[in-house]
């Protein structure tokens, strides 16, 4: 067994819970799927709905593509059991990029995790790839992420990254601004707490800057941007890294009159709400899906929808290549969670029904589809089994609470909250 198989299965039987969260979600979402392909393509279907709607084609309408913890990464030995699309960066970031600049958004962002260490020459290979954005007239927005430190100074991140912005105002106290486009404005948030690790909290000075832009801008529709999360998992334990660690945070944006935040960090497409506050998790393109989300908003809606990468249409072979990768982190998977059952005295069929359940969970949380099949698996004959058997290694919590408790499509948001008189 080599070292890194040996680290994960230490890993999963502790602690460490958000980490491990992230590399379970990423091979969990690699699973092949069981169901007849027409019911897939018919579920696929349904998930496209929300962007086919008139306002895609309004010419007046504000038209963003969003996407978080890109992990970019030109490193062709990279471990990619975690996720196997990190084995072809290359290929499927050139295929976003060709996307973004076939689509022609008024404005294409990225909420953190851009590189995968911030080793320079990886930062220098995307900067390269999103000027060619920026050349096609299309605005860029990035903002930091904490693996784009790894490697890399505040100093360093301003000289590569600034060059392709064109901020409306700069905190000065970090890499945080602003950015106004078609007469909304996006808070892009530089939540790197480089002290906290990896972790996300803004200091008292970026605090009162954010304070002053929600003050001089308070006639506009403004969208907050951060990688770290404002509202998941924020009622549940108040050290979860990650969380922005500002509980006022929130409240000032309520009452500074922002109703919509696109967050990143969890790998995975998840939207929630809270007293009339959205957020927006965007989901990593290297693992699941493959998901991009497309933003539209006009004066009395908008409209959310995150939708797969089609590498096809690209003419790439990452297709073929992720079907081989996936397959590998499957299998390892497999035998991961049928030991870790077996460890909790769990054997036979049931094992095989609760591992069926498990896989069913996570499919489902990866296409933002939770809310719609809750009944379905709490209705499970072996549901209350399976958390019992992952009670204690961390994930029995976690599933019992996403499970119960998710109201809305992780994939699809159509609302007026946005709108202006």
């Amino acid at each position: 067994m080599s070292d890194h198989h040996m680290q994960w299965k230490k890993i999963i039987s502790g602690s460490g819970f958000f980490l491990v969260l992230l590399i379970f979600v990423c091979l969990i979402s690699c699973k092949k799927d069981t169901e007849p392909a027409q019911q897939r393509a018919e579920q696929e279907s349904e998930k496209s709905s929300v962007r086919e709607r008139s306002l895609w084609t309004d010419e007046g309408s504000l038209k963003a593509i969003i996407i978080s913890d890109l992990h970019y990464t030109g490193y062709k030995e990279v471990d990619h059991l975690s996720v196997p699309g990190m084995a072809v960066s290359e290929e499927i970031t050139d295929a976003i990029i060709k996307e973004v600049i076939s689509v022609h958004p008024d404005v294409f962002i990225m909420t953190g995790d851009n590189t995968n260490s911030g080793y320079s020459e990886d930062v220098d290979a995307l900067v390269s790839k999103l000027q060619t954005v920026k050349d096609s007239g299309i605005p860029v927005i990035v903002t930091t992420g904490n693996h784009d430190f790894d490697l890399m100074n505040e100093e360093e991140y301003e000289k590569a990254y600034f060059g392709l912005i064109e901020p409306s105002d700069r905190d000065p106290a970090s890499l945080s601004f602003t950015a106004m486009i078609k007469d909304v404005l996006f808070l892009a948030m530089d939540d790197k707490d480089l002290k906290l690790g990896a972790q996300g909290k803004f200091s008292p000075e970026t605090l009162k800057w954010l304070q002053d832009m929600l003050s001089k801008y308070k006639d506009h529709r403004i969208i907050f941007l951060s990688h770290h999360n404002l509202l998941y998992g924020a009622g549940e334990n108040s050290t979860n890294s990650n969380l922005i660690h500002n509980p006022e945070l929130a409240g000032l944006l309520r009452e500074g009159g922002v109703r919509l935040a696109i967050t990143g960090h969890m790998h995975s497409q998840y939207i929630l709400e809270e007293e009339g506050l959205w957020e927006i998790l965007s989901g990593m393109p290297f693992s699941g899906k493959h998901l991009m989300g497309n933003l539209a908003i006009a004066s009395d809606r908008l409209v959310y929808s995150a939708e797969p990468v089609d590498f096809s249409k690209y003419g790439t072979s990452v297709k073929e290549k992720l079907y081989e990768l996936e397959l590998e982190s499957q299998n390892f998977m497999d035998k991961t969670l049928s030991e870790l059952l077996e460890k909790e005295g769990v054997t036979g069929l049931k094992k095989g029904n609760i591992l069926n359940l498990i896989n069913r969970f996570f499919r489902y949380y990866e296409e933002g589809s939770l809310a719609e099949h809750r009944a379905e698996l709490t209705a499970d004959p072996v549901y209350d089994d399976m958390l019992k058997a992952l009670w204690n290694h961390n994930y029995g919590p976690w599933m019992k609470s996403m499970i119960e408790n998710t109201k809305y499509s992780g994939r699809e948001l159509e609302s007026n909250i946005l709108h202006v008189s």
